[in-house]
């Protein structure tokens, strides 16, 4: 084999060639190659393959006698426009990259063949990015994109049908290419085990353990808020080193008669009204524990962030005492005469600094209620310990600071972030709750490729082995199919959470990227960060609403009514029948749901599936769904609906704009009730 051909041995792994079949040389330099630059030619010299054209043949390279398949980067698209053409480019650009840089050499483990199969992948890969912009908070994605940002990897291995060990070579030859000629460090295929069926991600939490998470840290940050307005000030007394111990250290600290004694801590404790608060896990009976409890209270604040925004734990982690603020989605609407007919809107959102291509940048993150209470309570805790540290509350300084200049001098403290180690959060009733059979099933048909039943962490009757990065997988999952939302245990808050958080996250809202992004200098225009929360929820719908339909359509025993509750109810006749397999609509619903044929999302009549916004259902107008196509109408949803429409009633006076809307309301539930659904089970 001749030194040029050796230069690309991942071409040719063995043989002889002529030398007027050589293809040309690389240029060590960076940077794409000429467009007449020839990478495979016949032994006549022909060329066959050139960077600048459509069609790619490699067939005078293969070792087979077999013929293979021509690259045919015309073939990819139906149309091509800018962003298809920008896409071509990139595959093109790889796949010069992997036949001369992965590092082949004189073993050569690539062939021809194996070229043709990354083509395979990466058109699949070409497609799958493109087909992103069916969702609007996602957009076009490019080939850097995908091999560079973990959840769009994640969400392109588990939609798509392909030879993921084909990827992993990918993946494994650009890491070789290498950052410098890329313009970007490629993922490590080890994260998403491709090559192996063990994987071990973060589980979505199951429904029932996570229902108590939610109502348990919504009860214990109830219980930490009442002290809001004097926890700083209790705090902040600590500054005076005799503060809060007993008589008797007092005493033999010299610190006089009796009359300059300070109070002790269960004193300060009640002096200060904070009985209600340091009470349960909370309770704090000596000076040398409060470092103890600030520290869970601080749990508190951090797991409850964690729960409502899915930030990951360096990105809370990192942020700062002003890290709240209001933003402007809606300006106020004035009319002609001056008069505002529409209050402007606002949202919270919560910010951090990091650092993106070298630079400092914002990103922000949906903040709900509880999580405006959470940083309040955080906020309290660390006004309190600034003091003792003698810092500015800035930009500076971390929300999560270290109580521990509780248990030092105040000459040897230094300011650092709070440590939670395993320690110091046992006790937490966040870690008390216990796998039961239901969960560890529930568990299982997740995540059918891993074997939760024989992992020692998951066995029934241990501690669920809770993790912040668990919350945000669940909150994805859950959140973006809002299936969850029907359930009646679940925390107010929390519904009203989801929902405005899909209309964010998931509608495309106008100012998204304003609110929620940073502003890039190079693209002169704001941006998400690859890594937000955002792109997560978007890529999760596909799946939960895929699981929700099938679950809730399919597996109950109840009539479904309504345009695509009358379907459904047909395929549920048909699998009864012994006419189809349920795994054949399983896939069917899945591919149309991943295709954006069909949506679902459960509302106070049963289900949605009209894709696309619905002014109806943001509004709360569910009996419109009474006459659409896409509604889901259970009986037993609307018997619920009405009784509460009736109970709603009674709250208004018969000569109110009230009453008559929720009169006219119960008119048309009864009307649909009486002429389909009372018809049908008579």
């Amino acid at each position: 084999m001749s030194a040029a051909v050796q230069s690309i041995g991942s071409l040719f792994s063995s043989g002889q060639f002529p030398v007027t079949s050589q293809p040309d040389s690389a240029a060590q330099l960076y940077g794409k190659p000429a467009s007449d630059f020839v990478i495979c030619r016949t032994e006549y010299g022909n060329a066959t393959a050139v960077y600048g054209e459509s069609v790619w043949d490699f067939n005078p390279y293969r070792l087979s006698a077999k013929k293979i398949g021509r690259i045919r980067f015309d073939m990819v698209f139906g149309d091509y426009g800018h962003d298809q053409q920008a896409l071509i480019e990139e595959a093109k650009y790889l796949l010069y990259c992997l036949i001369y840089f992965a590092g082949g050499g004189r073993i050569g483990k690539l062939s021809a063949s194996t070229i043709i199969s990354y083509w395979v992948v990466l058109r699949i890969a070409m497609k799958f990015c493109y087909a992103q912009k069916k969702k609007s908070m996602v957009g076009v994605l490019s080939l850097q994109q995908l091999f560079t940002v973990p959840v769009y990897l994640a969400a392109f291995v588990s939609e798509s049908n392909f030879d993921k060990t084909v990827l992993s070579g990918i993946l494994h030859g650009l890491i070789s290419v290498g950052e410098e000629r890329l313009g970007y460090v490629v993922l490590n295929p080890r994260v998403f085990d491709l090559r192996r069926p063990d994987s071990k991600q973060h589980p979505v939490i199951p429904t029932r353990l996570y229902l108590n998470l939610i109502n348990i840290c919504g009860d214990l940050l109830d219980h930490l808020y009442l002290g809001v307005g004097n926890i700083d000030s209790f705090i902040s007394c600590f500054a005076d080193e005799y503060f809060g111990l007993t008589p008797h250290r007092q005493k033999s600290l010299g610190v006089g008669g009796k009359s300059r004694y300070r109070p002790g801590i269960q004193q300060a404790i009640e002096e200060y009204g904070l009985a209600a608060v340091f009470v349960g896990e909370f309770a704090c009976s000596e000076k040398r524990k409060l470092q103890r409890v600030l520290l869970k209270m601080q749990y508190v604040v951090r797991m409850v962030i964690h729960l409502y925004t899915g930030m990951r734990d360096q990105e809370v982690m990192r942020m700062s005492y002003n890290c709240l603020s209001d933003q402007v989605v809606r300006c106020s609407v004035v009319d002609d005469q001056g008069f505002m007919r529409d209050q402007p809107q606002s949202v919270h959102i919560l910010s951090t600094t990091t650092k993106f291509s070298g630079y400092k940048k914002e990103s922000a993150w949906f903040a709900a209620g509880e999580v405006v209470k959470a940083v309040e309570v955080g906020q309290a805790i660390c006004r309190g310990l600034a003091r003792l540290y003698r810092i500015e509350l800035d930009d500076r300084c971390p929300l999560f600071i270290n109580p521990s200049v509780l248990c030092k001098t105040k000459n040897c403290a230094e300011v650092g972030v709070t440590d939670f180690t395993l320690r110091a959060t046992m006790g937490s009733a966040l870690k008390s709750l216990s796998i039961q059979s239901e969960d560890l099933q529930e568990l299982a048909q997740s995540d059918p490729s891993r074997d939760f039943y024989n992992e020692p962490d998951f066995a029934v009757g241990q501690p669920w082995p809770l993790t912040s990065h668990q919350f945000r997988r669940s909150l994805a999952f859950y959140g973006s199919s809002s299936g969850f939302l029907s359930l009646p245990t679940l925390r107010a808050q929390f519904k009203h959470m989801t929902i405005q958080m899909a209309r964010y996250y998931a509608n495309g809202f106008d100012n998204l990227r304003t609110i929620f992004g940073y502003y890039d200098e190079k693209k002169i225009d704001f941006v998400l960060p690859y890594n937000h929360f955002a792109f997560e929820f978007q890529m999760a719908m596909p799946m939960s609403v895929a699981n929700q339909l099938i679950a809730d359509l399919l597996f109950k025993e109840e009539p479904l009514f309504g345009g695509t509750g009358s379907y459904m109810q047909r395929q549920k006749e048909r699998v009864e029948a012994g006419e189809i397999k349920i795994e054949d609509i399983r896939a069917d619903t899945e591919l149309r749901v991943k295709n954006g044929a069909i949506s679902y999302r459960p509302t106070l009549l049963g289900g949605c599936t009209k894709v696309g916004r619905c002014d109806s259902f943001m509004l709360g107008d569910y009996t419109e769904c009474l006459s659409c196509e896409g509604a889901i109408i259970k009986p037993s949803r609307l018997s619920a609906a009405i009784e509460d429409a009736k109970n709603e009633l009674s709250n208004y006076a018969e000569d109110s704009g009230e009453y008559q809307i929720v009169k006219g309301d119960i008119e048309r539930l009864m009307v649909f009730k009486t002429r389909l659904i009372d018809t049908v089970e008579l």
